[in-house]
Protein backbone atom coordinates (compact mmCIF):
# COMPACT_ATOMS: atom_id res chain seq x y z
CA UNK A 1 0.00 0.00 0.00
CA UNK A 2 1.36 3.41 -1.01
CA UNK A 3 -0.02 6.80 0.08
CA UNK A 4 1.13 9.58 -2.22
CA UNK A 5 0.12 12.90 -3.72
CA UNK A 6 -2.34 12.52 -6.59
CA UNK A 7 -1.00 13.00 -10.09
CA UNK A 8 -3.08 14.18 -13.08
CA UNK A 9 -3.86 10.59 -14.05
CA UNK A 10 -5.18 9.88 -10.55
CA UNK A 11 -7.90 12.55 -10.58
CA UNK A 12 -10.55 10.50 -12.38
CA UNK A 13 -10.13 7.32 -10.25
CA UNK A 14 -9.91 9.43 -7.08
CA UNK A 15 -13.19 11.17 -7.87
CA UNK A 16 -14.73 7.81 -8.74
CA UNK A 17 -13.72 6.48 -5.32
CA UNK A 18 -15.26 9.52 -3.63
CA UNK A 19 -18.41 9.24 -5.73
CA UNK A 20 -18.92 5.66 -4.58
CA UNK A 21 -18.23 6.51 -0.95
CA UNK A 22 -20.38 9.65 -0.81
CA UNK A 23 -23.20 8.54 -3.11
CA UNK A 24 -22.54 11.39 -5.56
CA UNK A 25 -21.45 11.77 -9.16
CA UNK A 26 -18.27 13.83 -8.91
CA UNK A 27 -16.64 15.05 -12.10
CA UNK A 28 -13.85 17.58 -12.48
CA UNK A 29 -13.77 20.39 -11.65
CA UNK A 30 -14.65 19.83 -8.01
CA UNK A 31 -13.57 21.34 -4.73
CA UNK A 32 -11.02 18.51 -4.58
CA UNK A 33 -9.39 19.45 -7.88
CA UNK A 34 -9.33 23.10 -6.77
CA UNK A 35 -7.51 22.07 -3.61
CA UNK A 36 -5.13 19.77 -5.50
CA UNK A 37 -4.07 22.67 -7.73
CA UNK A 38 -3.51 25.04 -4.79
CA UNK A 39 -0.01 25.56 -3.36
CA UNK A 40 -1.57 25.31 0.10
CA UNK A 41 -3.60 22.17 -0.59
CA UNK A 42 -3.07 18.51 -1.34
CA UNK A 43 -5.05 15.57 -2.67
CA UNK A 44 -3.68 12.21 -1.57
CA UNK A 45 -4.43 8.74 -2.91
CA UNK A 46 -3.78 5.31 -1.47
CA UNK A 47 -2.66 2.92 -4.20
CA UNK A 48 -2.68 -0.88 -4.06
CA UNK A 49 -1.75 -3.05 -7.03
CA UNK A 50 -2.05 -0.03 -9.30
CA UNK A 51 -5.60 0.87 -8.17
CA UNK A 52 -6.77 3.85 -6.10
CA UNK A 53 -8.35 2.41 -2.95
CA UNK A 54 -8.46 5.52 -0.78
CA UNK A 55 -8.31 9.31 -0.85
CA UNK A 56 -7.81 12.25 1.49
CA UNK A 57 -7.34 15.98 1.00
CA UNK A 58 -6.45 19.02 3.06
CA UNK A 59 -6.18 22.76 2.48
CA UNK A 60 -4.80 25.61 4.53
CA UNK A 61 -6.42 29.01 4.98
CA UNK A 62 -3.61 30.70 6.88
CA UNK A 63 -3.88 29.77 10.58
CA UNK A 64 -6.83 27.45 9.94
CA UNK A 65 -7.13 24.39 7.73
CA UNK A 66 -9.68 21.78 6.65
CA UNK A 67 -9.63 18.06 5.98
CA UNK A 68 -11.98 16.44 3.49
CA UNK A 69 -12.50 13.77 0.88
CA UNK A 70 -11.35 10.95 3.18
CA UNK A 71 -12.54 7.67 1.68
CA UNK A 72 -11.54 4.02 1.73
CA UNK A 73 -12.80 1.47 -0.78
CA UNK A 74 -14.78 -1.41 0.77
CA UNK A 75 -12.11 -3.99 -0.06
CA UNK A 76 -9.43 -1.94 1.74
CA UNK A 77 -11.30 -1.28 4.99
CA UNK A 78 -10.47 -2.73 8.36
CA UNK A 79 -6.72 -2.13 8.29
CA UNK A 80 -6.53 1.45 9.55
CA UNK A 81 -6.13 3.00 6.11
CA UNK A 82 -8.62 5.79 6.88
CA UNK A 83 -6.53 6.87 9.85
CA UNK A 84 -3.30 6.67 7.85
CA UNK A 85 -4.77 8.84 5.10
CA UNK A 86 -6.09 11.35 7.62
CA UNK A 87 -2.73 11.59 9.38
CA UNK A 88 -0.94 12.06 6.05
CA UNK A 89 -3.33 14.86 5.07
CA UNK A 90 -2.77 16.55 8.45
CA UNK A 91 1.02 16.24 8.09
CA UNK A 92 0.83 17.90 4.67
CA UNK A 93 -0.69 21.02 6.28
CA UNK A 94 2.30 21.82 8.48
CA UNK A 95 1.67 23.98 11.55
CA UNK A 96 -1.89 25.33 11.88
CA UNK A 97 -3.69 26.77 14.88
CA UNK A 98 -6.98 24.98 14.17
CA UNK A 99 -7.92 22.13 11.86
CA UNK A 100 -11.59 21.65 10.98
CA UNK A 101 -13.64 19.00 9.21
CA UNK A 102 -17.18 17.80 8.60
CA UNK A 103 -17.55 14.18 9.67
CA UNK A 104 -19.98 11.41 8.80
CA UNK A 105 -21.00 9.05 11.61
CA UNK A 106 -18.61 6.44 10.15
CA UNK A 107 -15.65 8.81 10.17
CA UNK A 108 -16.30 10.54 13.49
CA UNK A 109 -14.69 7.88 15.74
CA UNK A 110 -11.50 7.99 13.65
CA UNK A 111 -11.25 11.76 14.06
CA UNK A 112 -11.99 11.60 17.78
CA UNK A 113 -9.02 9.26 18.24
CA UNK A 114 -6.88 11.88 16.49
CA UNK A 115 -7.88 14.58 18.96
CA UNK A 116 -10.83 16.20 17.16
CA UNK A 117 -13.92 17.22 19.09
CA UNK A 118 -17.46 17.88 17.93
CA UNK A 119 -18.48 21.54 18.13
CA UNK A 120 -21.74 21.47 16.16
CA UNK A 121 -23.63 19.96 13.25
CA UNK A 122 -24.57 20.83 9.70
CA UNK A 123 -27.96 19.86 8.28
CA UNK A 124 -27.85 18.61 4.70
CA UNK A 125 -30.85 19.14 2.40
CA UNK A 126 -31.76 18.24 -1.16
CA UNK A 127 -33.70 21.04 -2.81
CA UNK A 128 -37.13 20.11 -4.12
CA UNK A 129 -38.75 20.52 -7.53
CA UNK A 130 -40.54 23.73 -6.55
CA UNK A 131 -38.65 26.97 -7.02
CA UNK A 132 -40.12 30.12 -5.44
CA UNK A 133 -40.57 33.20 -7.55
CA UNK A 134 -37.73 35.70 -7.38
CA UNK A 135 -38.55 38.08 -4.55
CA UNK A 136 -36.36 41.10 -5.44
CA UNK A 137 -34.08 42.25 -8.19
CA UNK A 138 -30.57 40.92 -7.69
CA UNK A 139 -27.40 42.20 -9.28
CA UNK A 140 -24.29 40.71 -10.79
CA UNK A 141 -21.09 40.87 -8.79
CA UNK A 142 -18.48 43.18 -10.29
CA UNK A 143 -14.70 43.37 -9.77
CA UNK A 144 -15.26 46.38 -7.53
CA UNK A 145 -17.18 44.10 -5.14
CA UNK A 146 -14.51 41.46 -4.71
CA UNK A 147 -12.79 42.88 -1.63
CA UNK A 148 -16.14 43.44 0.09
CA UNK A 149 -17.17 39.84 -0.68
CA UNK A 150 -13.96 38.46 0.80
CA UNK A 151 -14.64 40.59 3.89
CA UNK A 152 -18.19 39.21 4.13
CA UNK A 153 -16.82 35.68 4.05
CA UNK A 154 -14.13 36.41 6.64
CA UNK A 155 -16.77 37.86 8.95
CA UNK A 156 -19.08 34.85 8.53
CA UNK A 157 -16.48 32.06 8.70
CA UNK A 158 -13.63 33.59 10.70
CA UNK A 159 -11.27 32.40 7.96
CA UNK A 160 -9.63 33.64 4.80
CA UNK A 161 -11.13 31.36 2.14
CA UNK A 162 -9.91 33.44 -0.81
CA UNK A 163 -9.02 30.27 -2.72
CA UNK A 164 -12.68 29.25 -2.94
CA UNK A 165 -14.04 32.79 -3.17
CA UNK A 166 -11.84 33.74 -6.11
CA UNK A 167 -12.84 30.56 -7.99
CA UNK A 168 -16.53 31.43 -7.54
CA UNK A 169 -16.89 35.12 -8.37
CA UNK A 170 -17.75 34.82 -12.06
CA UNK A 171 -21.54 34.61 -12.27
CA UNK A 172 -22.01 35.36 -8.57
CA UNK A 173 -25.10 37.32 -7.50
CA UNK A 174 -25.65 39.77 -4.67
CA UNK A 175 -28.44 41.77 -3.12
CA UNK A 176 -28.39 45.41 -4.28
CA UNK A 177 -26.90 46.56 -0.96
CA UNK A 178 -24.22 43.81 -1.04
CA UNK A 179 -25.25 42.58 2.40
CA UNK A 180 -25.18 39.00 1.12
CA UNK A 181 -23.68 37.17 -1.85
CA UNK A 182 -24.46 33.90 -3.61
CA UNK A 183 -21.22 32.56 -5.03
CA UNK A 184 -20.95 30.49 -8.20
CA UNK A 185 -18.33 27.73 -7.93
CA UNK A 186 -17.55 25.60 -11.00
CA UNK A 187 -19.35 22.60 -9.42
CA UNK A 188 -23.01 22.26 -8.35
CA UNK A 189 -23.43 24.27 -5.15
CA UNK A 190 -25.06 27.44 -3.87
CA UNK A 191 -22.77 28.91 -1.19
CA UNK A 192 -24.43 31.98 0.35
CA UNK A 193 -22.80 34.27 2.89
CA UNK A 194 -24.06 37.39 4.62
CA UNK A 195 -26.79 39.14 6.55
CA UNK A 196 -29.63 36.69 7.35
CA UNK A 197 -32.41 38.76 5.79
CA UNK A 198 -30.44 39.38 2.60
CA UNK A 199 -29.30 35.75 2.50
CA UNK A 200 -32.93 34.63 2.72
CA UNK A 201 -33.65 36.68 -0.38
CA UNK A 202 -30.78 35.08 -2.29
CA UNK A 203 -31.67 31.53 -1.27
CA UNK A 204 -35.34 31.81 -2.18
CA UNK A 205 -34.49 33.54 -5.47
CA UNK A 206 -31.68 31.30 -6.71
CA UNK A 207 -32.34 27.80 -5.42
CA UNK A 208 -32.62 25.22 -8.19
CA UNK A 209 -34.08 21.69 -8.03
CA UNK A 210 -31.73 18.90 -7.05
CA UNK A 211 -29.04 20.92 -5.27
CA UNK A 212 -27.41 19.64 -2.12
CA UNK A 213 -27.36 22.49 0.39
CA UNK A 214 -25.90 22.26 3.88
CA UNK A 215 -26.24 24.84 6.65
CA UNK A 216 -25.14 24.98 10.29
CA UNK A 217 -27.76 23.65 12.68
CA UNK A 218 -27.37 26.88 14.69
CA UNK A 219 -28.74 28.82 11.71
CA UNK A 220 -32.35 28.01 12.58
CA UNK A 221 -33.78 30.44 10.01
CA UNK A 222 -31.92 28.68 7.19
CA UNK A 223 -32.88 25.24 8.50
CA UNK A 224 -36.57 26.18 8.67
CA UNK A 225 -36.54 27.69 5.19
CA UNK A 226 -34.83 24.65 3.66
CA UNK A 227 -37.40 22.39 5.25
CA UNK A 228 -39.96 24.24 3.12
CA UNK A 229 -37.83 24.20 -0.03
CA UNK A 230 -36.45 20.68 0.06
CA UNK A 231 -35.95 17.43 1.89
CA UNK A 232 -33.53 16.82 4.73
CA UNK A 233 -31.04 14.06 3.99
CA UNK A 234 -28.71 13.78 6.95
CA UNK A 235 -26.48 15.62 9.38
CA UNK A 236 -22.72 15.82 9.61
CA UNK A 237 -20.63 16.84 12.61
CA UNK A 238 -18.42 19.92 12.53
CA UNK A 239 -15.24 18.92 14.37
CA UNK A 240 -12.10 20.78 15.26
CA UNK A 241 -8.64 20.25 16.70
CA UNK A 242 -7.31 23.41 18.27
CA UNK A 243 -8.95 26.64 19.47
CA UNK A 244 -12.48 27.51 18.35
CA UNK A 245 -12.75 29.83 15.34
CA UNK A 246 -14.70 33.06 15.80
CA UNK A 247 -17.39 32.54 13.16
CA UNK A 248 -21.06 33.45 12.70
CA UNK A 249 -23.21 30.42 11.79
CA UNK A 250 -26.27 32.61 11.22
CA UNK A 251 -24.46 34.21 8.26
CA UNK A 252 -23.65 30.88 6.54
CA UNK A 253 -26.59 29.97 4.29
CA UNK A 254 -25.03 27.38 2.04
CA UNK A 255 -21.65 25.66 1.71
CA UNK A 256 -19.13 25.21 -1.06
CA UNK A 257 -19.04 21.52 -0.22
CA UNK A 258 -18.89 19.16 2.73
CA UNK A 259 -15.10 19.47 2.45
CA UNK A 260 -14.70 22.89 4.05
CA UNK A 261 -18.17 24.36 4.47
Amino acid sequence: MIIREAQPGDIEPALAAMSEAFGLQLRAPTVHTLVAASPDGVLLVAEEDGAVVGTAASVGFGPTAWLGGVTVAPQARGNGLGRQLTEAAIDALGERETILLLATPMGQPVYEKLGFEVEGTYRVFSSGSRRPEKTVELRDVTPDDHDAIRALDRRATGEDRSLAIDASLEGAKATPDLKAVALNPPWPALPIIGDPQAATTLLTSLIEPGLRIAVPDENTDAVNLLRLLGREQRTVARMRRGPAVDWRPDEVWGVFSLFFG
